[in-house]
């Protein structure tokens, strides 16, 4: 979320924050709230003006570019343009010749384009990087001064903080929330009270509320208010709302619309206005009919089902509730009657509409994290006011249907929990003030403190809750750090039984020269129908998206896309491995761990003697029989059945399996699904929880070692011809038993070489693979068993390191 200083100031006197913004993001930080940038736009628009468009021609020699007559007041220049919105008399903002584009650090410099000459730059919302639109150039209004200095006219000397709000952190998605997290961290400081003084209706509203929802969603719209107003001006936003909207990249439309924005930003109140006489009869919240349709303010239509919750007039949609209005029913500059929204809404209806209709709005990421209720009623009151000071007009009496939950959270809480789960003691007083200055009521009960939780915070629900937030008040730097006590004597596995196999399993997979993938717990119906078919999927109530909505039976789809994806983008991973969940059905019994690896492409031994060829199921064999035998399994009882999944080719895939225990499978892709991916991998589905425990041992062993990653080393030495290669693999492999900080677990051969000048002598290529034990190896050290290598080999061979 971003805001800008000034703005902040509305809410609280900052006193010396003012001056001090860096402290302020400092202590934001601190308090939970990451500050991701702290920037002043002014600093990157200093050579930015304002002109206006005088006339736009065709370029003679392009058919998508305009040469533009641009005034700034003392000089008048030509711009070639290629923005489809530039208009005569239109208000822009000018880049000169040398000015740096803040979006892409380019510096504009003087060119011929398609043989006419540039001598400026028109720019977009997104090239001033003061907000993401690039569709066209920035607009400005009418009023704005022909060769004044862009940022200052904009009132964009000011530092904007764009701050990382948490999902449970809902009270802090607005300026209001912000300022006080501040006051509650600071001295001093006091908040700024607002005028909340109730505006009276001169009339009943033409239009009323209703809640129409059925048993099971009846929670879906507990309340709804709103105001009808008439004789009022859809005018150009006053110069301060214009600037606040700016400064967050926001662009001002009208009065009416940005007055909403402005409400959702600064006080975190969503709020919608429907122009009162595109709408038919009363409002009413409802669920949707299926493949009803809704025109929405983005320009995209949307089609409905029962479960999407909308806000209907007697002819249809008019608006997705929480997310977006409809164009139909929208304000323009035209209008002079206008009806008001201001609801609360569930998160999870309004999640699902989002989610299903693939759109993303300020209104529903503040309804999915849980708003104040009563911000229902005073946003009606503080946009009544604001719309008939700014638009004229007269207001109607409240209308709403539904009632607001009064009733508040209440904590017992035990000053002693401080101490147990935060390890710090605080005085009763400075608990008392931090938690009221954050807007709980407390109440002093001798044993405990009775907490009243205040209604915007909906992360609050029990005593640890509350230790969290007075520990973060109070500075995580005031905890006092304490040794954690060990006792040496004990010898107990760090691991369990399962953390082990799957531990063991990714350490093999691993040095086997497979990369380890970690993909969502979901996919789409559509590839669960191409490899489950019939089978009975798992669905999601409310998915992240349609494209994440069913628990995946199998980590193969999600890893052949992955290959298939990186193949296309020129990424030729030949394999990759997850150890991961997997579903069968709803229980927790139905969920188990799979350990799945799949290779595809060409393989290359990197040996003299040996072609490079394409992967196969004895490859991929080989890999799930050095994961067995990984996990302390005798490889010999395990018996291989034709009875893999429908996703295997029939003819080339088998099953694991020891007794009654099944044990994975193995084998090539069908080919329906080959021709569908244009690939063949092979692969492999582990479950290492179906091997029986009398086949594993878990070692004391620790395992730092297994998570540092090895390198190679190539060496090639001249020899004489009759020294065997195996005596200096076994040399080598004698270097690294001999060492404590290193292992050398592998030594290959790749090439072998003669040359008619050196008789009696070849080449030997050797790689060899390092393994670090105990911490990752420094130059230093790699040098010093290189050098010990070649040392070695010359006393006991002879050998020559080639050059």
């Amino acid at each position: 979320m971003k805001l800008s200083l000034n703005w902040l100031s509305d809410h609280i006197e900052l006193n010396q924050l003012r001056s001090n913004p860096t402290k302020i993001s400092e202590l934001l930080t601190i308090l939970g709230l990451e500050v991701e940038s702290l920037y002043n736009p002014a600093i990157a628009l200093k050579e930015f003006l304002i002109g206006q468009v005088l006339e736009v021609k065709n370029h003679p020699n392009a058919d998508r570019l305009k040469i533009c007559k641009v005034d700034l007041g003392n000089k008048k220049y030509d711009v070639v343009c290629g923005a489809s919105n530039v208009t005569e008399n239109q208000k822009v903002v000018f880049a000169p010749i040398g000015s740096t584009i803040p979006s892409t650090g380019m510096v504009l410099k003087k060119k011929e384009i398609r043989g006419v000459m540039g001598e400026g730059m028109l720019c977009s919302e997104k090239e001033l990087g003061i907000g993401d639109d690039y569709s066209g150039i920035l607009e400005l209004p009418k009023e704005a001064p022909i060769g004044k200095l862009y940022y200052e006219w904009a009132n964009l000397s000011d530092y904007i903080f764009d701050i990382a709000i948490t999902p449970n952190r809902g009270d802090c998605a607005s300026v209001k929330g912000i300022a006080r997290e501040i006051y509650a961290s600071t001295i001093g400081n006091k908040l700024v009270e607002k005028s909340s003084h109730k505006i009276k209706g001169e009339f009943k509203s033409p239009v009323n509320w209703h809640i129409d929802l059925g048993k099971n969603t009846n929670h879906f719209v507990p309340y709804v208010k709103g105001r009808y107003f008439r004789g009022l001006k859809n005018v150009t936003s006053p110069e301060w709302l214009q600037r606040k909207l700016i400064s967050i990249g926001l662009k001002p439309i009208s009065a009416l619309v940005d007055l909403t924005n402005y409400l959702t930003f600064d006080l975190g109140r969503p709020l919608h206005v429907f122009d009162a006489k595109k709408i038919q009869g009363d409002l009413t919240m409802r669920m949707a009919r299926n493949k009803e349709k809704l025109l929405a303010l983005d320009g995209n239509e949307y089609q409905l089902s029962d479960k999407n919750l909308i806000i209907a007039d007697n002819k249809g949609p008019q608006s997705i509730a929480g997310v977006i209005g409809g164009m139909g029913s929208g304000c323009d500059f035209n209008t002079s009657e206008m009806f008001l929204e201001s609801a609360v809404f569930d998160k999870s209806a309004v999640a699902f509409n989002g989610r299903s209709l693939n759109i993303i709005s300020d209104a529903r990421y503040r309804f999915e994290r849980g708003l104040d209720p009563n911000s229902v009623d005073f946003g009606v009151n503080i946009m009544s006011r604001l719309v008939l000071d700014i638009c004229g007009g007269e207001v109607s009496e409240e209308v709403w249907d539904g009632a607001l939950n009064k009733k508040h959270v209440s904590i017992n809480f035990r000053t002693s929990q401080l101490k147990r789960i935060g390890g710090i003691e605080i005085e009763i007083k400075s608990i008392v003030d931090i938690l009221n200055k954050l807007g709980f009521l407390v109440l002093d009960k001798k044993k405990y403190l009775k907490v009243e939780v205040p209604p915007w915070r909906h992360d609050i629900n029990e005593e640890v809750d509350l230790v969290e937030e007075i520990m973060r008040v109070h500075g995580y730097s005031n905890i006092p750090r304490n040794i954690l006590e060990t006792n040496v004597n004990n010898f107990s596995p760090s691991l369990n039984l399962h953390e082990y196999r799957a531990r063991v399993v990714r350490d093999t997979l691993a040095r086997r020269g497979l990369i380890e993938t970690i993909s969502f717990s979901f996919l789409s119906k559509k590839d669960a129908r191409l490899f489950l078919g019939d089978f009975k999927m798992v669905e999601i109530d409310n998915p992240i998206s349609q494209d994440l909505s069913v628990m995946r039976p199998s980590l193969i789809p999600n890893l052949i896309n992955y290959l298939s994806k990186n193949k296309r983008n020129g990424l030729f991973n030949n394999g990759i491995f997850e150890v991961s969940s997997i579903f069968s059905g709803e229980n927790p019994d139905n969920q188990i761990i799979s350990a799945t690896a799949i290779r595809e492409g060409e393989i290359d031994p990197r040996h003299w003697s040996i072609e490079p060829r394409d992967v196969d199921i004895y490859d991929i064999k080989a890999d799930a029989l050095e994961v067995f035998m990984s996990l302390g399994v005798n490889v010999n009882n395990i018996k291989l059945k034709n009875n893999a999944p429908g996703w295997y080719h029939p003819g080339r895939s088998a099953s694991f399996s020891i007794g009654k225990f099944l044990l994975g499978y193995f084998g090539e892709l069908h080919p329906k699904l080959a021709r569908h991916y244009e690939m063949k991998p092979v692969f492999f589905e582990i479950f290492p929880e179906n091997i029986p425990s009398k086949n594993i041992e878990i070692s004391k062993k620790d395992f730092i070692s297994y998570n540092l990653m090895p390198i190679k080393r190539d060496f090639a030495f001249w020899v004489d011809k009759d020294v065997l290669s195996e005596d200096l693999v076994n040399k080598i492999l004698q270097v690294g038993k001999n060492n404590d900080f290193l292992d050398i677990p592998k030594v290959s051969i790749f090439d072998v070489y003669e040359e008619n000048s050196k008789k009696g002598k070849k080449s030997l290529a050797l790689e060899v693979l390092i393994q670090p034990l105990n911490e990752t190896l420094k130059d230093k050290q790699i040098l010093e068993i290189s050098n010990l290598i070649v040392n070695k080999l010359n006393k006991d061979f002879g050998a020559i390191l080639r050059k």
